[in-house]
């Protein structure tokens, strides 16, 4: 399926994802850690990461980035990184589902040939899968380590990955340089993919729309006019159940994060995985947690159930339901 941007309407919002893609140890993480430090705290979410101890991204790094206005709507960014690793496999697919645009991060050190190769073809087969063509998908290539003395050239490096004349930027992700220069071109393409495929034509255009044609991007732009209630201030207020645990509200956050954007079989898995982290921490006898806690065993088998089904079968319905189980886990662990 090609990707699809989301928007909210009561906060004027289209969000873009970009995935940064590539082999382990490439710079994936140290190139979005580099941009949460380097742009405006009042512009960027939290990143959250989850690693390995060998400080390998085993999930996502998330970082929400608000860039610049697209036709009266804000463009949000949502980052993300996949594991490197190919036993990771099947997370990558996950984290690239629903991609609008993909930073390729490549290791520059000759030892890297083969696995720079491999990370490419596999983000290829993927798209495919999802029935996206790398060739019309908007990426870019970033050489990173371009500081090791036995970097390779840039000529190699385009030989083997750049298949499709994409943009090439020469980064080392460690001290920042190039990074930022990689996400705006990135942002670029996503931008100018977004004007060709989600445009509208319009007798009367509105200052919300798209110019183009009819496309279901451009359905949600014309509702979000119509929608949006610029003069009511709790409108532009964006409501979070993490407001209630200032300091350990990650897994909440994650979890709205995917409901509004409509991926409700992640959000559905990160519930539950965070309701029996919160279960494991409740001082008692194995298989007693939920009850000291007061939860419902069949609430908490209902989640499990919904979390295990495949991402297509879970509705939005089942992950507010995981939601709200997460939330009760963590009210009642506040207060036993």
């Amino acid at each position: 399926m090609p990707p699809v941007s989301t928007v909210n309407p009561l906060a004027r919002e289209i969000s873009a994802k970009i995935v940064y893609y590539g082999p382990g140890l490439s710079g994936k993480t140290t190139s979005l850690q580099r941009i949460h430090a380097s742009v405006r705290p009042e512009t960027r979410g939290q990143l959250v990461s989850l690693s390995t101890e060998g400080d390998r991204t085993l999930f996502f790094d998330f970082l929400p980035l608000t860039v610049e206005q697209v036709r009266g709507l804000t463009l949000r960014l949502q980052l993300y990184t996949v594991p490197g690793q190919v036993f990771y496999d099947a997370t990558r697919k996950l984290v690239l589902n629903g991609a609008d645009g993909v930073v390729f991060v490549a290791d520059s050190q000759p030892a890297a040939r083969d696995t720079n190769a491999e990370s490419i073809a596999n983000l290829e087969a993927n798209l495919e899968e999802l029935g996206i063509s790398l060739s019309e998908f908007p990426h870019v290539l970033q050489y990173n380590k371009r500081d090791l003395p036995d970097a390779l050239p840039v000529a190699a490096l385009r030989a083997a990955l750049n298949r499709h004349g994409v943009p090439e930027l020469e980064t080392v992700a460690s001290r920042g340089f190039g990074v930022l220069a990689a996400l705006k071109e990135v942002t670029r393409l996503v931008v100018k993919d977004l004007h060709a495929r989600q445009a509208t034509r319009r007798a009367t255009p509105r200052p919300l729309e798209l110019s183009g044609g009819g496309s279901e991007l451009a359905t949600q732009l014309s509702a979000a006019a119509e929608a949006a209630a610029p003069d009511d201030p709790a409108a532009l207020v964006p409501v979070s159940f993490a407001r209630l645990f200032p300091g350990d509200a990650v897994a909440i956050a994650a979890v709205e994060h995917a409901v509004r954007h409509r991926t409700f079989g992640e959000a559905a898995r990160i519930a539950a995985e965070a309701v029996a982290a919160v279960l494991s921490r409740v001082p008692a006898d194995a298989g007693r947690a939920a009850a000291t806690l007061g939860l419902d065993d069949r609430e908490l088998l209902a989640l499990s159930q919904v979390a295990a089904k495949p991402d297509a079968a879970v509705t939005e319905r089942d992950a507010l339901f995981a939601l709200y189980v997460l939330v009760a886990a963590k009210v009642k662990a506040e207060r036993t």
